[in-house]
């Protein structure tokens, strides 16, 4: 019975050997394995905001490719992923913005990580690698939109209160563009020119009426939600000093944050850039409503006598929601990933 109780004895310890071997095992296993994922999770999260920056940039043509790739790659790298980690492109560039439209970017990073249990068995590090395509946005249904869109339809404007506290915090500007009129990119057009009707200039009444508001939500810029077929009501009467005097701040504020900026090379932040609200005017009389049809962006040049100069560009308006069947007329909603 001796004999056999000691025969049992090391049976079970070479059992529990074999066990113990295979729990350390797996526990290692897990451990680089959770390594290997909670670094790829790092990188996944860098492509994603870098791909996103940097297609909110995107307008295109090949001039603003440069400034969307250095704003990918700042994003990328603010999110934990290292310059020496972006995979270059053909060209030498640490992100990839394929001709000839120029309306996605990609970036794309790979790690090496050391293991800790692989090591025993040879394999000292392993290659994680992570990538993302975002497309410039398309044309928005809705500005100043994070979730339902207004209702469509005649309603009165909407709520006061929703104009932006500081010269050049917001970029809807509240004077309408004529749907009618054909624009393309680059064109220059003056503003605030000529009547579109009985005592109307293409002001609207965006959070409030009168020429102190008209001054501030130039300034500023209008806060609240416009959706397409959204009807608004219009400012009457020329307000020339207080359009002047609108601009001039937000021009000033421009000079001071970007003094850099152009037309052609500008940053979308940069309060020279404003999304106007195309609608038909049909000769409104007085204080009248007007139907918003689409979405215009355009660059500031300069003010003088309550006539605004300024060019049509392509670019985001930020907090807007593009939408596939929304007219395009230069502005763009959100940009979103495709891959």
């Amino acid at each position: 019975m001796k004999i056999k109780f000691r025969q049992n004895k090391g049976q079970v310890a070479v059992a529990i050997i074999l066990v113990m071997t295979v729990l350390l095992g797996s526990v290692g296993l897990g451990a680089d394995m959770a390594l290997l994922y909670f670094n790829w999770v790092i990188l996944q999260k860098g492509v994603d905001a870098g791909a996103l920056a940097g297609a909110g940039y995107l307008q295109s043509d090949l001039q603003a490719v440069p400034q969307a790739i250095n704003v990918a790659v700042t994003y990328a790298e603010n999110n934990g992923i290292k310059n020496s980690e972006l995979q270059k492109d053909a060209n030498g560039n640490e992100a990839y913005v394929p001709g000839p439209n120029y309306s996605t970017i990609t970036v794309t990073a790979k790690r090496t990580v050391p293991y800790a249990f692989f090591k025993l068995i040879g394999l000292p590090n392993g290659i994680v690698a992570a990538t993302a395509t975002a497309q410039m946005p398309l044309a928005p249904s809705c500005v100043n939109c994070t979730s339902a869109q207004p209702t469509p339809g005649s309603q009165p404007t909407v709520t006061p209160g929703n104009i932006c506290s500081s010269p050049g915090q917001c970029n809807v500007i509240p004077i309408g563009l004529d749907f009618s009129t054909p624009y393309t990119f680059n064109q220059p057009v003056q503003l605030n020119e000529n009547k579109v009707g009985p005592g109307n200039w293409g002001s609207l009444a965006l959070g409030g009426v009168g020429g102190a508001n008209e001054r501030t939500n130039i300034a500023n810029g209008y806060g609240g939600p416009l959706a397409v077929n959204q009807w608004v009501d219009t400012e009457p009467g020329k307000k020339v000093g207080p359009v002047d005097q609108g601009f001039n701040d937000r021009i000033s504020q421009a000079q001071s944050e970007f003094p850099n900026g152009t037309f052609d090379a500008h940053s979308p932040n940069d309060p020279r850039v404003i999304i106007l609200p195309m609608v038909n005017w049909n000769s409104p009389n007085g204080r009248s409503q007007v139907e918003i049809m689409a979405f215009a962006a355009l660059w500031v040049d300069s003010i003088s006598g309550g006539t605004i100069q300024a060019d049509f560009i392509d670019t985001e308006s930020f907090n807007s929601t593009g939408d596939p069947n929304a007219p395009f007329r230069g502005a763009r909603g959100r940009p979103i990933l495709i891959k």
